[in-house]
């Protein structure tokens, strides 16, 4: 039987990997201009590649740390932690430079980094409480990582909007779903919590 508190295992090697790949990330995004566009984006062709490079392993590694556990099946108690850290790191790197964009993007962004801080506090009190109360930690739930998935989607269309041309309302459609999503998987959420409280009492 598989320890629940060992630490150094192949899935969470991956979700730390994440951790260590945000750093790279933040330095190509800070060569990159707030606002670019289209006849500039062959001057920053190589920054676009590497963030471009460094999310999709990002992407890669946070689909294969969760199939793995349960292959293995060596799912942690500092796996179900740090998982979802990492998720976190990425998306709020991405965010502070999509926040300085000029204009109506950067404050539809602001408003949903407020969203997620609510959403995130909300979940993380909660994760805590069943953590000290009742020694209870939850596995990442399946709506949260498609929420994860769509910001990510929504997140490269803003970035790279020079490219969509006369698409760039996709990137809108995304941040529109992206939105639905968050709000869904909080919700989700709640029930998860309020079933586990219910059988607790």
């Amino acid at each position: 039987m598989k320890s629940k508190n060992k630490i150094l295992n192949i899935p969470n090697s991956l979700s730390l990997l994440r951790i260590i790949l945000c750093f790279p990330l933040i330095s190509y995004l800070d060569k990159i201009p707030n606002k670019i566009y289209y006849q500039d984006i062959e001057s920053h062709a190589f920054n676009l590649y590497m963030i471009l490079v460094i999310v999709g392993l990002i992407i890669v590694t946070d689909i294969l740390d969760g199939f793995v556990a349960r292959l293995l099946d060596s799912v942690t108690d500092f796996g179900k932690l740090i998982d979802p850290i990492a998720d976190k790191m990425a998306i709020l790197i991405i965010i502070v430079y999509l926040t300085q964009k000029p204009g109506f993007e950067g404050f539809s962004i602001m408003l949903f980094f407020i969203f997620l801080m609510c959403r995130d506090l909300y979940i993380g009190l909660y994760a805590i409480y069943f953590i000290k109360k009742y020694n209870i930690t939850f596995d990442s739930i399946k709506s949260g990582k498609w929420f994860i998935g769509a910001t990510t989607v929504t997140f490269f269309l803003f970035i790279y909007d020079p490219l969509l041309i006369k698409f760039s309302y996709l990137k809108w459609y995304f941040y529109g779903l992206s939105l639905l999503l968050m709000f869904y998987s909080t919700y989700d959420y709640y029930n998860r919590y309020l079933k586990a409280y219910i059988k607790r009492k």
